[in-house]
């Protein structure tokens, strides 16, 4: 692509569909996607994968540690991504078997999903495939694939205006622009992703840059060399009870302003008392009022609950004690 032979940051995806019908409107999904990284989104490549080729699982094809060479052709095309591109329609609630076949074959070891950004899109009847949706993103936790999170994509094909005309082609402006959201916020994540080289413990090196907003909205960037976030001891972190959160306000706040001139020595002896005002132990005060007002909740009811009884009793004595006078009367 022009942009990315120009030097610009660009990503690699691999796309996969889930349905092997020719006139799939899923894979017309794909097509589109690859029309407008062509024309209107710059540092986005895009390559097809077939998988109707896949064998189905089996691990007796296995041999010496190597896989047929078509499943290899395939492991190596996955591994080459950036990020993953999956649309697929649903099937019984669920995945589909083809795309479910050629996930497990990638993820036999050595794991080649490991650590990409990806994004699905769905193009079914009645929700639109949320629920196979939601089956792919539990997959993704086993395999550490990083799905994005928003803008979600269903489309209901069977519901007007029409998405697709007669050749399959994606014809609705509103499912355009939401495939085109899509595809920029996979690109972003992709991006912050490589920003941290896949290391789990600079999860944190992730910044938001506080009230600078584009027109896009809120920016989102990678750290580079030099700005790097500062790291705490772990054990000390659970002692004070800081949260894990990538953009706590104790980041903000604490940290950058109070603990980085401590050493790691300095670190372990950090107290509580030293620490600003943070919403950890404002989340702690929350809890104990809310604690509080049921403990006094509970104290109300109960003497409340012992002045009803004991007005009940006084009351039979009184009843009983007239019938007894009006008992000795009649006789």
């Amino acid at each position: 692509m022009e942009s990315m032979a120009a030097g610009k940051p660009g990503i690699r995806v691999a796309a996969l569909c889930g349905s092997l019908r020719k006139g799939s409107f899923n894979k017309a999904l794909l097509r589109y996607a690859m029309e407008i990284t062509k024309d209107e989104i710059d540092g986005i490549e895009i390559d097809y994968v077939d998988i109707s080729s896949l064998p189905m699982l089996d691990t007796d094809l296995e041999v010496d540690g190597k896989y047929p060479p078509v499943v290899e052709a395939f492991r190596r095309r996955i591994l080459a991504a950036d990020s993953i591109l999956f649309a697929s329609p649903e099937y019984n609630y669920s995945v589909t078997g083809v795309l479910k076949n050629a996930i497990d074959w990638a993820s036999r070891p050595p794991n080649v999903w490991a650590n990409k950004a990806a994004a699905i899109v769905t193009v079914a009847g009645s929700l639109g495939g949320a629920r196979a949706q939601y089956h792919y993103r539990q997959i993704g936790v086993y395999l550490d694939l990083h799905f994005i999170n928003k803008p979600e994509f269903f489309l209901n094909a069977f519901q007007p205006p029409a998405k697709f005309d007669s050749d399959g082609n994606l014809i609705d402006p509103a499912s355009q622009e939401r495939m085109k959201a899509v595809l920029l916020a996979l690109q972003a994540f992709t991006l912050r992703l490589r920003g941290c080289n896949f290391n789990p413990s600079t999860i944190s090196e992730f910044p938001r840059q506080i009230n600078k907003l584009s027109e896009d909205g809120q920016v989102l960037t990678p750290f580079i060399e030099g700005n790097l976030a500062q790291r705490f001891n772990t054990s000390s972190q659970s002692k004070l009870g800081i949260t894990s959160e990538a953009y706590g306000w104790h980041d903000l706040e604490t940290c950058n302003n109070e603990r980085n001139v401590l050493s790691r020595s300095q670190d372990m002896h950090f107290r509580l008392k030293d620490k600003r005002y943070t919403p950890n132990a404002r989340e702690r005060v929350y809890k104990f009022a809310l604690v509080a007002s049921w403990v006094f909740f509970l104290i109300v009811f109960m003497l409340d609950y012992r002045v009803k009884s004991a007005e009940d009793v006084c009351c039979k004595r009184n009843v009983f004690g007239r019938s007894l006078d009006l008992w000795v009367a009649y006789n």
